[in-house]
This record gives structure tokens, sequence and C-alpha cells, in this order.
């Protein structure tokens, strides 16, 4: 997929070299439990299983895509949607702190939006955002997403309690890409 200044490729182990020092710093992880990898063959080898993009039991389709400059080539994140049988399509996404504030993730986030509505059968875009994360609420509400329920104590790391925003994107709010 392609937009004006990004290629999104979809996710292999030959992509954890590129992707590794964009996704290393501590800063993109203060809101998700996990942190940064610890090696290049460590992301490798996650990528490397999720190139099935398909869930082990074959009900979801794991889709991963590495967000490249058309310009450098170089890897500035990635995004990703689980999409399940309940008509559903979880999204999340990563991108490395030189990147924030250019528009990329919003770039990145209307193509795979604009991909998911027209590939697959997904009524309904779902994402959770810690409730202290106000970039990432602004990226999904520049894409369209609305924000629902709040789950109290979602989660307990980094010695914090989390509490999470839940957001969703229905296929009827999205327009139609045009043709041209």
């Amino acid at each position: 997929m392609q937009t004006t200044r990004l290629i999104l490729e979809p996710l292999s182990r030959d992509h954890a070299e590129s992707l590794f020092d964009a996704l290393r710093d501590e800063e993109i992880y203060r809101y998700i439990p996990q942190g940064p990898p610890a090696s290049v063959e460590a992301l490798a080898e996650r990528y490397q299983f999720l190139e099935a993009r398909k869930s082990p039991d074959g009900t979801e389709h794991w889709l991963n895509w590495a967000v490249r400059l058309k310009t450098d080539k170089s890897c500035i994140g990635r995004f990703q949607s689980t999409v399940r049988q309940d008509g559903t399509a979880l999204v999340a996404y990563e991108f490395g702190r030189s990147s924030w504030g250019q528009g990329f993730a919003t770039e990145a986030g209307r193509e795979v939006i604009q991909h998911l509505f027209e590939t697959y059968p997904v009524d309904r875009l779902i994402a959770e955002v810690d409730t202290r994360n106000v970039a990432s609420m602004r990226l999904l509400e520049r894409l369209g997403f609305q924000r629902g329920a709040t789950k109290q104590n979602a989660d307990f790391f980094k010695g914090q309690s989390s509490h999470e925003f839940f957001y969703s994107l229905a296929r009827s709010d999205v327009p139609e890409r045009s043709a041209n």
C-alpha cells in the first residue's frame, strides 16, 4: 500500500533490523505494558511469527505493516490490525519518536482504515488507549474514531494502574475512496 509520502509493506522478519532503531526508544512504551525490543534478533523472531498473517487456529487475520518513507526508504514505525470473526478489527501502532508530529501516523492510519474496510468483512474498528496517552487519542480522533467507554484499572504496569478509553470507528462513518 502507498500514500503520498509512505509505503506500507506487509511486516516480515526482514524489517526487524530497519525498525529496531526506531522502536527501541523507551518513550514509545510509556503507556503500554511492553518495553522496547531487547535485540534485533528478538524483534526478528516476533516478526517471523507474525508473517503468517493468521492466528494459529485460523480464526483471526493478523495484519502488520512496516511503514517506510518514500524519500529515503527508512522504516519509521508499524501499524497492525487483528481482524476478528465478529466483524471487528483491533488497531494499534508504534512510530519512532523522530517521526512524531509530522502526520505520518495519520497518513498511514487512513490508508490502513480504507484497506480494512475495502478488503475484509469488518463493520467496526476498535482501539484501546491508555487515558494518559493524549497524542494517541488525538491521532484516533483525527482518523474519525469516537471515544466510548472507559475501563478503570484495565492493567497495572510500570508501577501504576492504567485506565483505558475504548475508541471505535464504524464502516458507515468512513467515506468511500474515490476512484481517481
